[in-house]
């Protein structure tokens, strides 16, 4: 009977082990990925402006599809004089420039809510939530980049953020979607910067920013690739859910899966019209934080005005910098991402 068990007890060893090592294999060993395109530098010569293509410098592999490059028809600079300044001012919680008006705020509040979710196991957390927002204006809608960690698009490549935005110069940064997650069929539709990576089916809502500014929440059925060429995408995110309605009201129902709905730290994405948008980093798992459920967020977005806001990766990923520091409070050290949200100084244009 005793080495019947210890059989029992081995086999059950040798079969977490061979699912952790296929598990690895899929998604935590770098598989054959491909080089992110950079931003080239182009001047006003050569056509960046309104219904123009994005070129890509002659080095790069032309490969890849690109969106058409439509933009705005007013200038953010104007449209936010008041916002921006002649040169830099570089403070704790702020930073404006001639391109750039960035105000953290932070926030601290008791819900009296506990997460009774998955087994009660977030009940020791309590009812506390705390959260920073960045509020930013933008001059140009390149100050808003992607990137991915250590330059791939593929799966199993992860980086630092802090690391990460020290490569971008970026002021401010914040976590992506995890792209490569494999919680929604066929992962969707990718594209950073106005360059296509993916487009496949998924079962959740995309969030879409286009080159003039706005901002598109796609339901799984919506997607077309065509229209997101024609209609000009700038970048896509694919985990969600949405946050708002097409009022700007919270919503209460939710497209994403159970796990998503119980409180978690999160970092969202909010638009309030094109040039002025926000990053939120709520921190979680902790007593001073319990992190937020879905509708609490929504309601945050509601309350700021925002006409549409996206849920984006959270947990151990949620993490914002700010200049050379961390900005939030997060419950563990810093964790490797697979992508970044980066505000920066834009494209250096050519005379």
């Amino acid at each position: 009977m005793k080495k019947r068990v210890l059989w029992i007890v081995a086999d059950l060893i040798i079969a977490a082990l061979a699912i952790l090592a296929i598990w690895a294999a899929n998604y935590k060993i770098p598989q054959k990925g491909i080089k992110e395109v950079k931003f080239p530098q182009i001047g006003a010569e050569r056509g960046f402006g309104q219904d123009a293509l994005l070129e890509e410098p002659e080095t790069q592999s032309d490969s890849l599809m690109r969106t058409h490059v439509v933009l705005d028809t007013q200038d953010w600079h104007e449209k936010f004089a008041d916002k921006f300044t002649d040169t830099i001012y570089a403070a704790e919680d702020s930073y404006t420039s001639p391109n750039l008006s960035i105000q953290l705020s932070y926030s601290h509040y008791d819900t009296g809510i506990l997460d009774r979710l998955s087994s009660e196991k977030h009940i020791k957390y309590g009812t506390q939530v705390s959260y920073v927002l960045a509020d930013i204006y933008v001059g140009d809608i390149t100050c808003l980049q992607t990137a991915f960690a250590q330059g791939t698009y593929g799966v199993g490549y992860s980086e630092k953020l802090s690391d990460m935005s020290g490569e971008m110069k970026a002021v401010l940064a914040v976590n992506g979607d995890s792209y490569s997650n494999n919680h929604h069929k066929d992962n969707g539709t990718i594209i950073r910067n106005g360059v296509i990576y993916r487009s496949s089916q998924t079962d959740a809502e995309t969030c879409v920013l286009n080159w003039d500014g706005t901002m598109d929440i796609y339901s799984p059925d919506q997607i077309d690739l065509q229209h997101l060429i024609d209609r000009g995408a700038y970048q896509s995110w694919i985990f969600g859910p949405s946050l708002l309605d097409e009022n700007g009201k919270a919503k209460e129902s939710f497209l994403t899966w159970s796990y998503i709905k119980q409180s978690h730290p999160r970092t969202a994405i909010g638009y309030y019209e094109p040039g002025h948008y926000c990053l939120l980093l709520v921190d979680g798992r902790q007593k001073s934080s319990r992190g937020m459920f879905p509708e609490e967020m929504a309601k945050v977005f509601e309350d700021l005005g925002c006409r549409a806001a996206y849920n984006l990766d959270g947990g151990h990923c949620s993490f914002m910098t700010f200049e050379d520091r961390m900005a939030n409070h997060p419950y563990k050290p810093e964790h490797e991402v697979a992508d970044g949200i980066f505000i920066t100084e834009g494209l250096q244009w050519e005379d």
